[in-house]
């Protein structure tokens, strides 16, 4: 009896111990935590949000569709603008286009030629070392 009775006694009081520790550290941490850890902390709780019933009303003079009507005539506006036939691209439109874009690239000299780094043969080459077959389960 006596072998079991020190043991009995001795793992409740090392317990205790090692419990009372691990309290004191786990609220040393909660409370040098960061500022974010508290706010996400309330988040999961759902405290700090907005009761409902508290929600204020609408001004009448503030209606969600006020501004619509306005906003169709500056569509309208803008659709008027773009039909002015200045509007409209030049009847060489497109050759001009290409004309100015051929002056501007001659302005940067001749394009360097293609690198020659490595030949077509030598690519094939070096991809043909690199294909070998894949090991699947049904070759173990």
């Amino acid at each position: 009896m006596k072998n079991t009775a020190i043991p009995l006694l001795i793992v409740p009081v090392l317990f205790i111990a090692g419990c009372s520790s691990s309290y004191a550290k786990v609220r040393e941490t909660v409370n040098n935590a960061p500022q974010w850890y508290g706010e996400r902390r309330a988040e999961i709780r759902g405290e700090g949000y907005p009761d409902l019933g508290n929600l204020p009303s609408l001004d009448p003079e503030d209606i969600p569709g006020k501004n619509l009507k306005a906003q169709l005539n500056r569509g309208n506006e803008l659709a008027k603008e773009f039909a002015d036939p200045r509007a409209e691209v030049a009847m060489g439109g497109a050759e001009e286009i290409r004309a100015i874009a051929a002056s501007m690239i001659g302005g940067f000299g001749n394009i360097p030629p293609e690198s020659d780094f490595l030949t077509e043969a030598e690519i094939a080459a070096i991809r043909s070392q690199f294909n070998v077959p894949r090991v699947t389960q049904d070759d173990y």
